[in-house]
């Protein structure tokens, strides 16, 4: 029997089982803001770079959308069950790819909470030179923009994102709080 196969067989599907009754969720109600739309230049980091330029227009809360190139990518392509204990999950390996490559979709949401460091959930879609395709979470410090880099900032007005642990799954998520 090969690996993915056990793992899907012994996942500890009642975390994620659907329940009986009302749907599960958490929100929070707020309102389109400003839209800021700009460039990342040649050098910057990605996503250190989106969270600077959010702050310079003085933006919370926002979702974030952009594309253009990388020098190089840095991402998780998911996540699998914990080797050292069969009811948890963990992170993939990251994966390192030398650029020039193009981000053809990438998209997130970032919040900059008045307590607490700020943070950035992001997800993209890249190609290589080769045409070959990788998709994943993407991490601060290791995606370089390489020509330019298009950013569009939606910001939320009336929520603040949070980065808090999730008990029941045992892993921090952004939680979305009126304000």
């Amino acid at each position: 029997m090969n690996e993915n196969k056990q793992q899907i067989e012994s996942f500890p599907w009642y975390i994620w089982q659907q329940h009986e009754g009302n749907q599960r969720f958490r929100s929070a109600e707020g309102r389109p803001g400003r839209i800021i739309s700009g460039r990342l230049l040649p050098g910057c980091d990605l996503l250190h770079g989106i969270i600077e330029m959010a702050d310079a227009h003085r933006v919370r809360s926002a979702w974030v959308n952009g594309f253009g190139s990388l020098a190089k990518a840095t991402f998780s392509r998911g996540i699998v069950l914990s080797r050292n204990d069969p009811e948890r999950v963990e992170r993939l390996p990251n994966v390192n790819l030398p650029g020039p490559i193009e981000m053809w979709s990438g998209m997130g949401r970032f919040g900059i909470p008045q307590t607490g460091e700020p943070f950035i959930h992001f997800h993209g879609l890249v190609v290589t030179p080769e045409g070959r395709l990788y998709g994943g979470h993407f991490f601060p410090g290791g995606n370089i923009v390489y020509a330019t880099f298009e950013i569009h900032i939606q910001e939320v007005l009336g929520v603040e994102f949070r980065l808090e642990m999730d008990e029941e799954v045992e892993l921090p998520l952004i939680e979305p709080k009126e304000m």
